[in-house]
C-alpha cells in the first residue's frame, strides 16, 4: 500500500508520521517544498516537489506518478489545497479527475465535512449542536463590521480567526479597547491592511488587477483557565480506530504547542472525538484541541483534521495509530516494531531541548527523538537553531545536559567542543 505525506510548511511532522507508516508496512513518497527535512529519511522512497504558485499542479503530478492509496496531511494548508483541488475535480467527466476527487475523500472525508474542518466557527457551532462541552462563542461574519458589546461574555475573552494555524491568529484581550482593536488586526488580512499604500503609488486603475480578500470570520470565546489537552486519532470512514489522549506539561510559548505531554486516559476528550469524526464521517489523522479544567472536565476547542504532534506514537500498550491504519487499509497485522513510548511523561523533540536544554525534563522523562534517523535529528536542530540563539543553547547542552550531548554527539551533530565549532564554521550563525 502506497501513502502520499503531503506538507506545506517545513515543521518536521511530516518526517515523523512518515517514519510511522513505513515502519508498520507502506510505501511512503513525500510532497514538500525543497529543503524540507522529510528529504533527508531514508525510509521514504520518492520525494516530488510542492510549488505554491502551482499548488494544484504539484498535487495532481505527485497522484499521477506515485498512485497512492491515501494521502497524509501534515499541515492546515495542505488540508485546505486538497480541499480546493476536490473542488476543481469533483465535476470533472475526465475519469483521472474523478480518481483524485474520490483518493481526497477517502483520505479527508466527504465534501460536507470540509466547512468545519476549515473553519473554526463552524466547527464550534457544530460542537454546540452535537451537545459537546465547549466555550461560550460569539461568531462574527466577515461581513459584519464588529458594533457589539459581548456581555454575556466576561474578560479576559479569546479572540479566534477562522483560516489560521498554529496559535497564531489566537489573540486573549482583557478590556473592550483592546477587544475591538484586536478584533480588526485578525477580521483584515495584511494584503488588505496595505491596499491604500499600495493604491496611492499605483493608482486604482492598476490596483484593479489585483484582488483581495477583505474581511475573515473571527470567534469570540469565552476563556477557559486549566490544562491545554489534546487527543489525536486515527479514523475510517467515521469511525475512530485508535486515538492517544495528552495532557500539555510545558509548552513553547503562550498558546503555542506543546514541548513537553504526559499521556492521559480521559473519557470526556474520548466521547467528544468520536462524536465528531461520526458526524462528519471523518477519515484519516485528526487532532482535537481541549482545555482541562480543575474539576477535570474537558472543554473542547478546536479541531484539526491532519497530523499533530503525537501521532507518531506508538506506545507500550499497543497503540498505534499508524498500525491501526496499515490494519484497516490492508486486513493485515502491521510489521512489528520495538515500542518508542514506555513512559507517561514526553519530551517532545525539538521542542523542548529548544526551550530548554538545561530544564530537568530532558534527564527525567523520554525524549522522543528519532535516533535511528541521524540525518534528519542534525537536519532538524540545524533548521532549528538557526533561528535561535546558536552557540547559547549549545554551550547550554553540554554544559548542562550531558547525556543529551552524549547522544548528540554519537550521531555527529555535537562532537564535545571540536564538532561544535566545526558546526558553528559552517555557515550557521546565531540572528544579530
Amino acid at each position: 500500500m502506497k501513502i502520499l505525506v503531503f506538507a506545506t510548511q517545513p515543521d518536521p511532522l511530516a518526517a515523523r508520521i512518515s517514519l510511522a507508516l513505513a515502519y508498520v508496512g507502506f510505501s511512503v513518497a513525500a510532497l514538500t517544498r525543497s529543503g524540507h527535512p522529510i528529504r533527508v529519511v531514508s525510509k521514504v522512497n520518492r520525494h516530488f516537489t510542492y510549488h505554491s504558485q502551482s499548488s494544484s499542479r504539484s498535487i495532481t503530478a505527485a497522484i499521477d506518478r506515485w498512485a497512492p492509496d491515501l494521502v497524509v496531511c501534515s499541515d492546515d494548508r495542505a488540508v485546505r489545497e486538497l480541499q480546493a483541488l476536490h473542488r476543481e475535480t469533483a465535476a470533472s467527466a475526465d475519469p483521472a479527475m474523478r480518481h483524485i476527487s474520490d483518493l481526497i475523500e477517502l483520505s479527508l472525508g466527504p465534501p460536507a465535512s470540509f466547512p468545519a474542518t476549515g473553519n473554526k466557527s463552524v466547527f464550534l457551532g457544530l460542537a454546540e449542536r452535537l451537545g459537546l462541552r465547549c466555550p461560550r462563542t460569539i461568531v462574527l461574519p466577515a461581513a459584519q463590521p464588529f458594533d457589539l458589546d459581548p456581555t454575556e461574555l466576561t474578560y479576559p475573552i479569546v479572540v479566534k480567526a477562522d483560516h489560521s494555524d498554529g496559535g497564531r491568529c489566537v489573540r486573549a484581550v482583557k478590556n473592550r479597547p483592546d477587544l475591538r482593536t484586536t478584533v480588526w488586526e485578525l477580521q483584515t488580512p495584511n494584503s488588505w491592511r496595505a491596499r491604500p499604500l499600495f493604491g496611492a503609488i499605483l493608482g486604482s486603475k492598476a490596483m484593479s488587477l489585483f484582488t483581495f480578500s477583505l474581511r475573515r470570520t473571527v470567534s469570540l470565546q469565552e476563556y477557559i483557565v486549566g490544562r491545554p489537552a489534546n487527543r489525536a486519532v486515527l479514523c475510517w470512514k467515521g469511525k475512530v480506530l485508535a486515538g492517544i489522549s495528552v495532557e500539555a506539561v510545558e509548552v513553547t510559548h503562550d498558546r503555542g504547542p506543546a514541548s513537553v505531554v504526559r499521556l492521559i486516559d480521559h473519557p470526556e476528550m474520548a466521547t467528544a472525538a468520536d462524536r465528531v469524526v461520526g458526524h462528519l464521517n471523518l477519515s484519516g489523522f485528526v487532532g482535537f484541541d481541549f482545555i482541562v479544567d480543575s474539576a477535570n472536565r474537558a472543554w473542547l476547542l478546536e479541531m484539526n483534521p491532519r497530523v499533530t504532534p503525537v501521532c507518531h506514537f506508538a506506545l507500550a500498550d499497543g497503540t498505534n495509530l499508524a498500525g491501526s491504519l496499515y490494519g484497516q487499509m490492508t486486513g493485515q497485522l502491521p510489521r512489528s516494531k520495538d515500542v518508542r513510548i514506555r513512559r507517561d511523561l514526553i519530551a517532545l523533540f525539538p521542542n523542548e531541548v529548544i526551550r530548554a536544554p538545561s530544564g530537568d525534563y530532558l534527564g527525567s522523562c523520554q525524549h522522543d527523538v528519532p535516533w535511528e534517523e541521524p540525518e534528519l535529528v542534525r537536519t532538524i536542530l540545524n533548521r532549528e537553531l538557526r533561528t535561535r540563539w546558536l552557540k547559547w543553547v549549545r554551550t547550554v547542552v553540554e554544559s548542562h545536559c550531558p547525556s543529551v550531548a552524549g547522544a548528540l554527539a554519537r550521531i555527529g551533530l555535537i562532537d564535545a567542543r571540536a564538532q561544535t565549532d566545526s558546526v558553528l564554521e559552517t555557515g550557521i550563525r546565531p540572528p544579530l
